[in-house]
């Protein structure tokens, strides 16, 4: 890690229209960045993320005490920060220079690969207290399936009847509560051709998340913190369904009860992560095209 940076941030007030509970809305971005993307929180309140450069370029970042640093995994042409733990712990994704892709994780200043065996690229989503890494792999074929990496062993993820020869995805795992069992992500079907939310309670048992009246089929569940409070995005159209990064608003599942969560001005938002003590992050779009982070800090 390199560039320690101080942090700019921009706090706005506002009433409870967007949230059941009042929050605190904050904006952040990486000095000199074009865009800034916040993914993860810790329950230290500790935010990992991705930014792009002037030149382009995507680099992971670590924001701690209000001081932000550079994440670059050696000899990489694309850097994302996914995940971080109240250890800190990381974890992420790279595209290295052939063009392949590979998960991460960065401990005690060291990193190591992640890559599920025999796949042709590797995701690494999110990583909980427990150690527990969640994400992606694609294989030969491009079929896609989920994964939860414990205690040295990859465990294969697929929702069933998420089979997709006509999309690109199937099955995403992006983050594991900390007992490795309870699970969020999305899934793809034909059967509809739009994307799902779903929560894993255990292996073998799915239960599907859609953001009621939505417009569309179009709902991907993003975090989950151990008291089952659930953060995700979702889209109004099939055609913005899949183009989350620039079209998609933000959603709370709380004890069954969904809310929206748009940042004040924005053209989208989406959210990424909630720790335990509910504060949420992620990115949206201002009126002008730019990318900036968020923190959603709730009201005592």
């Amino acid at each position: 890690m390199r560039q320690l940076t101080k942090m700019i941030v921009l706090w706005l007030s506002l009433g409870s229209v967007l949230f059941a509970t009042d929050y605190r809305f904050g904006r952040f971005d990486f000095p000199n960045a074009a865009a800034t993307f916040a993914l993860g929180i810790n329950a230290r309140g500790d935010i990992v993320g991705r930014y792009v450069d002037t030149d382009g370029v995507t680099h992971g970042f670590l924001l701690h005490k209000g001081v932000f640093s550079t994440i670059d995994l050696p000899h990489a042409l694309f850097t994302a920060a996914r995940g971080i733990n109240a250890r800190g712990d990381i974890v992420g994704r790279v595209i290295d220079t052939g063009g392949n892709e590979h998960g991460f994780l960065l401990r005690d200043g060291h990193f190591k690969k992640i890559d599920y065996p025999g796949a042709r690229d590797t995701s690494a989503r999110g990583i909980n207290n427990a150690g527990d890494i969640t994400g992606r792999h694609f294989d030969a074929a491009g079929n896609e399936n989920g994964f939860i990496l414990q205690d040295g062993t990859f465990h294969n993820v697929r929702v069933p009847n998420s089979a997709t020869p006509l999309h690109p995805c199937s099955t995403d795992v992006f983050m594991a509560m900390d007992n490795g069992r309870v699970a969020v992500g999305d899934l793809c079907t034909d059967v509809d051709s739009g994307i799902h939310g779903y929560l894993r309670n255990r292996p073998g048992d799915f239960q599907i998340i859609d953001f009621p009246g939505g417009g569309a089929p179009c709902t991907a569940a993003r975090w989950i913190n151990e008291s089952r409070d659930i953060v995700g995005v979702y889209a109004n159209t099939l055609d913005e369904c899949y183009a989350f990064a620039s079209q998609a608003h933000g959603f709370l599942l709380r004890q069954g009860a969904y809310t929206a969560i748009d940042f004040p001005g924005s053209v989208y938002t989406e959210a990424f992560s909630i720790n335990d003590d509910g504060v949420i992050v992620g990115d949206y779009t201002d009126k002008q095209g730019n990318v900036h982070g968020f923190k959603a800090v709730p009201k005592q």
